[in-house]
């Protein structure tokens, strides 16, 4: 007769499963000291690698600077917010980006990294003058989009601009892009905006002083036909006889006489 023992079985199954799953333990703690271990090493291989001469910037002659007419690479150069040597890997070129655009004249700034060689190509789109406007007693320039600009800077060569433009004491020139768009197409030559008063957007043209009334971009264009067709009032009417022309009711355009001393001698006799 055969005497089973389950308890012995469950306590041999029970062994068993220890040691498997201290051998589990012991593997995981292997994979985690190798992972460590590889990235600790991956890591610092990659520090010695960008710490190489052959990878680090060490002068502005590895940046190379292109779209720029007006400024010169040596100006956006000394803007550039990069400390030499540095390793090409830790340039950011968002943040170099952000930088130029907020300490120079331009409207975007595009930056790509090579390895071999290392250096750094910069695109620029430059912001153009298209008016000279005076802020808080300060020269400086307009762009198309109305982005004010210090005269000091651009170079004290570039061609300045024409136009002037006066603009509010506390505020920029409102719905400016489209109001440009439209004078850069007339075909009245336009040699001042006066935009100080919003009731009333007064131009100096060749043909005299014009006076538009509040400024509406669909009106504008009315008013500029209009004005288009006075082109030849001087063969009439000496220039030194009017003040202005008052265009804000284009189909009724207003001309504002001067009153000679004799007119008024007259007026007051009668």
């Amino acid at each position: 007769m055969t005497v089973e023992f389950p308890f012995v079985t469950g306590e041999a199954d029970y062994v068993a499963r220890r040691q498997q799953l201290r051998k589990q333990r012991r593997l995981r703690i292997l994979q985690r000291i190798w992972q460590l271990t590889f990235i600790t090493g991956l890591t610092g291989a990659m520090v010695w690698i960008a710490m190489l001469p052959d990878w680090q910037l060490r002068s502005s002659q590895q940046i190379d600077i292109e779209g720029n007419q007006l400024l010169s690479p040596d100006t956006i150069k000394k803007a550039l917010p990069i400390k030499y040597p540095q390793s090409i890997f830790q340039i950011q070129p968002q943040a170099i980006a952000t930088q130029l655009e907020s300490s120079i004249p331009v409207s975007k700034v595009v930056i790509s990294r090579t390895i071999f060689p290392s250096k750094l190509v910069i695109q620029v789109q430059e912001r153009l003058p298209i008016a000279n406007s005076a802020r808080k007693g300060k020269s400086g320039f307009l762009d198309a989009e109305g982005i004010w600009m210090p005269t000091k800077s651009y170079p004290s060569t570039i061609n300045k601009p024409s136009l002037v433009v006066l603009e509010p004491s506390d505020r920029a020139i409102a719905n400016w892009s489209s109001l440009y768009r439209q004078v850069s197409q007339s075909q009245i030559k336009i040699s001042q905006i006066d935009a100080r008063d919003e009731s009333n957007l007064i131009l100096v043209t060749d043909i005299g002083i014009i006076y538009f009334g509040t400024y509406k971009a669909s009106l504008f264009t009315t008013q500029l036909e209009t004005l288009d067709r006075l082109r030849n009032i001087h063969e009439r009417v000496s220039s030194n006889n009017f003040k202005h022309i008052d265009v804000s009711q284009p189909d009724n355009p207003i001309l504002e006489m001067n009153v000679s001393k004799k007119d008024k001698s007259s007026e007051t006799k009668h």
